[in-house]
């Protein structure tokens, strides 16, 4: 599936590059959609009481797309990988040049108990069909490896808010990605432009939850940032940005 998106002011940073936390807005819509279509969306999967979580994303910025510009954005699925469901997308600007890679793992989850469903046992021979065995990203987004204990720094608490509950009643995916970079210095996200960045969702929060987030600089320009609730792990992100200053 393909769409075109013209970058709009509240989707862009300080630097007018597209933010990390609008383009996995974008995504999760557009799968959605593309999932409908293919007969295994939202609206088919919640008459049985099933609904799809991402559970991890690795995104790279080849060059980011900037405020006012019309860029083409394209999913397709990839199939499953034991329980995960596999999804990329490609984002390229008026002359078809990539700007931005992706890949995706998702979950379906029992609605109502949040037990993991294996997707194979759910989709049938004409689902399968739909796969597409290209890649943006060959290599699915890894289990992200928490830095020792003793380089995390607290950072403070987010507390659940309104703002961040999404229909399936618990903390969007895309709020995780803002709350990540709103912990990394000012000066380094309004100077360097991301380079990548990888997200795993590990447990639930939900409206009034206390997320507890730590941050750890692991390299020159890479940062990890880690969210918990009491003594689970809610989220885990790792954040790179180039080098070289935006002009």
């Amino acid at each position: 599936m393909k769409d075109t998106w013209t970058i709009r002011c509240y989707e862009s940073d300080a630097l007018r590059h597209l933010k990390p936390f609008a383009f996995m807005n974008t995504a999760q819509e557009l799968a959605n959609t593309h999932a409908i279509q293919l007969g295994f969306g939202y609206n088919q999967l919640i008459e049985k009481e099933l609904i799809w979580v991402l559970s991890r994303m690795h995104v790279k910025y080849l060059r980011a797309p900037l405020w006012q510009e019309t860029v083409s954005v394209e999913t397709w699925h990839k199939g499953e990988n034991g329980i995960f469901s596999l999804r990329d997308f490609l984002v390229s600007d008026g002359d078809g040049k990539p700007l931005v890679l992706a890949t995706s793992s998702w979950l379906v989850i029992h609605a109502r108990t949040r037990r993991i469903q294996r997707a194979d046992h759910i989709f049938g021979p004409e689902e399968i069909r739909t796969q597409e065995k290209r890649h943006a990203i060959e290599e699915p987004c890894d289990k992200i490896t928490m830095p020792g204990e003793a380089l995390l720094n607290y950072w403070g608490v987010r507390k659940v808010m309104t703002s961040d509950i999404d229909f399936n009643q618990h903390t969007n995916n895309a709020k995780y990605m803002e709350w990540a970079c709103d912990c990394i210095p000012a000066d380094v996200v309004t100077t360097f432009p991301v380079d990548d960045f990888s997200i795993n969702f590990n447990t639930e929060s939900r409206l009034s939850d206390p997320v507890e987030l730590y941050t750890a600089q692991t390299d020159q320009l890479t940062y990890y940032i880690e969210g918990r609730k009491e003594t689970r792990n809610v989220f885990q992100a790792e954040i790179r940005f180039k080098k070289e200053k935006s002009s």
